[in-house]
């Protein structure tokens, strides 16, 4: 049996959704199916090493609609050539009988900036020919957030409409002393064994994350507690973020591969979002033990339990995020919270999700 799954970029892991086509490559071929990766930018040595069968297609020299539209006619030529019987896309062609939709371009854009999404915009245009003129038997979302907004917005039959949340990888971010990791990770940027350090760890797009709420709460929070540092990390952060930090007490890092290290050597974990379709770095940072607070516009937010749901920002201020921050000065209530919310991560390992996957294939009928 033949399996596409489409997503136009997979030159990398930095970002959540090439990390989801892997998987699906890698259980698809631990069914005896043959995985095929289609994309216009392809690292084809990363899908082979999941089981998975590249095929890269040609890419559209100039950026804008067109180039999403030629890589759409190239994936229906495949497609017509060599009929998979089970086509998964991940928001970038028309027609496919699962649909993975990962950002909700139109109300992050309202949440943003607190009016509608212009009519002209790429992917808003895309989104909107897959769910007026396109075609799909399942729409998995991300988040119970996700699966409101595009059965409301768009009209989607709420029965062909399911949520699965993104999985955590834990081999990938376990290690055997968290303790050695911490130290030596802090060492390499200058933190103390007493700073309190407080962190966001992301892909880019901190406009989305809400950087400047996070420095301009850390400014007010350092004011009564002096051993609070910030560690942003993440790729092509605005300079203007740089300037509104204060020049001591605030480290800038670059991605890294095994982020986990940056995980590891965090207090807590800050994610002040204005949206976040789910927000795989907050179900990381839970497995690696911090404690985090984030947003309630956050789909991972949905899965804290117990007292982390203590730590949802209901508003985005600063007063509510420096109030947060406070009470997890205490140990005790760090230490409280981080064991709980690992213990909620171990419930979204890459195993279960798949077995949640494979069970949800089944009762649609793709699978026996």
């Amino acid at each position: 049996m033949k399996v596409l799954i489409s997503r136009k970029d997979l030159r990398d892991t930095a970002s959540g959704v090439p990390k989801k086509v892997l998987q699906e490559c890698q259980f698809f071929s631990s069914l005896g199916f043959k995985s095929y990766a289609i994309a216009e930018t392809m690292n084809a040595p990363m899908v082979e090493e999941f089981n998975g069968i590249p095929v890269k297609t040609l890419r559209w020299p100039i950026s804008g609609h067109f180039r999403r539209r030629f890589y759409q006619m190239q994936v229906d030529r495949w497609i017509k050539k060599h009929r998979p019987k089970l086509v998964i896309g991940h928001g970038d062609i028309f027609h496919q009988d699962i649909l993975f939709i990962h950002n909700c371009v139109h109300l992050a854009h309202e949440l943003i900036e607190g009016k509608p999404l212009p009519n002209n915009h790429e992917v808003g245009l895309i989104h909107e020919e897959i769910f007026n003129k396109g075609s799909f038997k399942l729409l998995i979302c991300n988040s119970q957030m996700m699966k409101n907004d595009l059965v409301k917005r768009f009209g989607v039959d709420e029965n062909k409409a399911v949520v699965i949340y993104p999985e955590v990888n834990l081999s990938k971010f376990k290690v055997d002393n968290p303790s050695r990791v911490r130290q030596e990770w802090r060492e390499k940027f200058n933190f103390k064994n007493d700073d309190f350090v407080i962190g966001l760890v992301t892909s880019g797009n901190f406009k989305k994350r809400n950087l400047g709420l996070l420095i301009k709460s850390f400014i007010e929070f350092r004011k009564t507690h002096p051993k609070a540092k910030l560690f942003i990390a993440g790729g092509n952060i605005d300079q203007k973020y740089k300037e509104l930090a204060p020049s001591e007490g605030v480290v800038f890092a670059p991605p890294i591969i095994d982020v986990k290290n940056y995980y590891y050597l965090l207090d807590v974990f800050v994610l002040p979002a204005h949206i976040e379709e789910f927000g795989r770095s907050v179900l990381e940072a839970m497995y690696c033990g911090v404690p985090v607070i984030t947003g309630r516009h956050v789909g991972a937010s949905e899965i804290l339990e117990d007292e982390g749901r203590d730590f949802i920002l209901e508003e985005l201020s600063e007063k509510h995020l420096v109030d947060l921050l406070s009470q997890l000065v205490d140990l005790n209530t760090r230490e409280r919270v981080s064991l709980r919310n690992k213990q909620t991560a171990e419930k979204y390992s890459s195993d279960k999700q798949n077995n949640v996957f494979g069970d949800t294939l089944k009762k649609a009928g793709f699978l026996v």
